[in-house]
């Protein structure tokens, strides 16, 4: 456990004492939010190790915290490992989730915490928004990708080993594979709605949004829902790289990433995956960086951190992502891949133009979607929240 510093002593007029705990793989990369929140002159405990139930809630009683913030992937975690009541709501502690991922693959996990104590929860997709107040959660709050700290990416000179025309940071795993490894013990109404949703994939070139596309007679919170979502966004996600790699024609991609997948295609150039901290030499060693989004209307995290690294971004349209940045002025998009080879031969044909681009991307970056940005926004809505 440790307070986190405020490095900037800034102060405020009702600090908070917030407390977030370390649960999930991921959690690391979400550390510079909580720096940011205890720069703006909140009190931040973070117990940055995994403990024992016993021991968060020893924690919890030694301490006076006016509320809790929580990843969503930990408070997944806490859901998936704890017993019921989640201790927060059992010890009258509020707590926030911010989500990097879509909250609907969880609904089997978050009905049980739609609690008084569960202050609000924050997410990157304002379709997912509706979606989750359709279904009766309250206290929804759109914060776009709020992790992303300059210091980790931002320009670095291009490396020559990973020098490449177009760049695409991706796990690329097998289709079959993923249908294999998701789709144990399944009964046939669970495989027929999962091939509904493919077939819809492949007909459309793009993510299918899970929710949207099933029947009303499935019921959101089941288990047999939370297993589809989960495993259709495995299965999208492998079916698009093998799209990507199609519409990429005879042009060189190269695809860094931690998958299993492998391509025979001389043109597609499979490399090692990088840590996630170290990535911004591989965007800024790229002379246009592709990303494909699964959310249905979400800006990709992916495009911040290319566009920290003032890098060129080719990204799928979404509608959230086009109000953050300007299309074919700070990012480029495509609205359906077949559009891809045609925009990397005009940018690659045009190193110029893509430079302003990514140039534009970076200055609105810096401008307004750091993560001290973003947990300005968070600050200002917890100040009303407790």
């Amino acid at each position: 456990m440790r307070v986190l510093e405020n490095r900037t002593g800034q102060t405020l007029a009702r600090p908070l004492r917030i407390l977030s705990m370390l649960r999930g793989q991921w959690d690391a990369q979400r550390l510079p939010a909580l720096e940011a929140l205890a720069d703006l002159g909140h009190e931040v405990v973070y117990v940055d190790e995994v403990l024992p139930a016993d021991g968060y809630r020893k924690l919890v009683a030694r301490l006076d915290f006016d509320i809790a913030v929580l990843w969503g992937s930990s408070l997944q975690n806490f859901l998936m490992t704890a017993g019921e009541p989640f201790f927060l709501d059992e010890l009258e502690i509020p707590y926030v989730s911010l989500w990097t991922d879509n909250p609907v693959k969880h609904l089997f996990l978050l009905k049980d915490v739609m609690t008084p104590m569960h202050r609000g929860m924050f997410i990157a997709d304002t379709r997912v928004i509706e979606q989750m107040t359709g279904l009766g959660f309250d206290n929804l709050f759109y914060l776009p990708p709020w992790h992303i700290d300059p210091k980790i990416f931002h320009p670095v000179p291009p490396e020559p080993s990973l020098q490449a025309n177009v760049g695409f940071a991706a796990t690329v795993n097998g289709y079959d594979a993923e249908r294999g490894k998701w789709r144990m013990f399944w009964d046939y109404h669970m495989n027929a709605a999962a091939d509904t949703i493919i077939e819809g994939l492949r007909a459309a070139g793009d993510h299918v949004d899970v929710l949207d596309s099933l029947p009303d007679d499935w019921d959101a919170f089941s288990l047999p829902f939370s297993l589809i979502s989960h495993a259709m966004y495995f299965e999208q996600k492998a079916l698009i790289r093998e799209l990507v790699i199609e519409a990429m024609g005879g042009r060189d991609l190269h695809i860094t990433g931690i998958g299993s997948g492998v391509s025979h295609r001389p043109n597609i150039h499979m490399r090692q995956g990088r840590a996630w901290n170290e990535l911004s030499p591989l965007f800024c060693s790229s002379r246009i960086n592709l990303n494909c989004t699964p959310w249905p209307r979400s800006c990709h995290h992916r495009v911040f951190q290319i566009a920290a690294c003032r890098a060129l971004a080719v990204t799928d349209w979404r509608d959230d992502a086009a109000a953050l940045f300007e299309p074919d002025l700070e990012a480029v998009y495509f609205r359906s891949l077949d559009e891809l080879p045609e925009i990397i031969d005009r940018f690659l044909s045009h190193p110029a133009e893509a430079g302003e681009i990514a140039e534009a991307g970076y200055r609105r970056f810096l401008a307004h979607h750091t993560a001290a940005h973003r947990m300005a926004e968070l600050s200002r809505i917890l100040d009303q929240l407790v």
